[in-house]
C-alpha cells in the first residue's frame, strides 16, 4: 500500500456511517481522488475544518490497489479561498465548478491543467463576475479533455472561413448557414461568441480573464454550453438548477 502526497481541492463530501467522512478531492498530481476520512465527524474532533468544501489542501493518503477509496492519513489546510466562502453567489460557482469538473474526469486521470484551473477561479469569484467566469472555466475544462467544440470549420463542408454561424450540440460543432438546415437543433451564434471560445481555448488563465465578452454573446455562450452538455452529461447538474434559481436574486446585487 504506497503512501502518497499532493496539493487538492475538496470539490464534494458525504458522510459515511455515523463519524466518518467520503471526501472527493482533485489533486494536483493524481487527478480526481476519493479518500475516506475515519472519525473526523465524532463529538470533539477538530479535524472537520480541513475538510470543507472548497479548500485547498495537502493531503498524505494511503493508495489501496484493489479500491478506488482511499484511506486519507493527514490533511493540512494550505488555503480556505475566504472571501469565496463570504457569498451566496460565489458559493454556487464554486459548486457548478466543482460538480462539473466530477462529472467530467475519471478517477486516477492525472490533470494538473484542471487543479490549477479550479484553483484560479476560485480565488477570482472574489473579484470577477461568477457568469463571466463560469465561461471560461467551462471552455477550459472542455479544451483540457478534449471536448471542446469543434469551431475550426464547417461540419458539413469543412469550409474554414466562418466567423459566425451555426451550432449544433448534439454534433458539438460548427455549420455555415447553408449545411445547418440538416440539423433539426442547430442554431445560430454571432461572431463575438465564436471569437469568445476560440480566445479562451488559445490563452492562458490570466489573459483570458481580462477578455471583456459583449453582454448579448455572453448570454448566448451560456445557452450554447448548457445545451452542449445537456447532450452529453444527459441531466442537468444540480448546481446549474440552482444557479438558474439564484440568478434573480443575483442580477439584483
Amino acid at each position: 500500500m504506497a503512501i502518497q502526497k499532493t496539493h487538492a481541492i475538496i470539490i464534494k463530501t458525504q458522510p459515511f456511517r455515523s463519524t466518518s467522512l467520503i471526501v472527493t478531492f482533485f489533486t494536483r498530481d493524481f487527478g480526481k481522488i476519493r479518500g475516506l476520512v475515519k472519525g473526523v465527524r465524532q463529538a470533539g474532533e477538530t479535524r472537520g475544518a480541513l475538510y470543507e468544501l472548497f479548500t485547498l489542501v495537502e493531503i498524505v493518503y494511503y493508495e489501496k490497489t484493489r479500491s478506488d477509496l482511499h484511506l486519507i492519513s493527514e490533511a493540512f489546510l494550505l488555503e480556505s479561498y475566504p472571501s469565496l466562502h463570504s457569498r451566496l453567489e460565489s458559493i454556487a460557482y464554486a459548486s457548478y465548478f466543482s460538480e462539473l469538473a466530477d462529472q467530467l474526469s475519471e478517477v486516477h486521470d492525472p490533470h494538473e491543467n484542471i487543479f490549477s484551473l479550479l484553483d484560479f477561479c476560485f480565488r477570482y469569484l472574489a473579484s470577477l463576475s461568477g457568469r463571466r467566469i463560469a465561461r471560461l472555466f467551462e471552455i477550459k475544462l472542455l479544451n483540457e479533455i478534449g471536448w471542446l467544440p469543434y469551431l475550426d470549420r464547417c461540419l458539413g463542408c469543412s469550409n474554414p472561413h466562418l466567423e459566425e454561424g451555426f451550432f449544433s450540440p448534439r454534433q458539438g460543432a460548427l455549420l455555415c448557414p447553408a449545411c445547418a438546415g440538416r440539423y433539426s437543433d442547430a442554431f445560430r451564434i454571432q461572431r463575438e461568441t465564436l471569437a469568445a471560445i476560440r480566445y479562451y481555448a488559445r490563452h492562458d488563465l490570466e489573459m483570458s480573464s481580462r477578455f471583456l465578452v459583449k453582454t448579448s454573446a455572453g448570454a448566448e455562450l451560456e445557452t450554447m454550453m448548457d445545451r452542449f452538455f445537456l447532450e452529453r452529461i444527459s441531466r442537468p447538474l444540480k448546481s446549474k438548477v440552482f444557479l438558474k434559481k439564484l440568478k434573480p436574486a443575483f442580477s439584483q446585487l
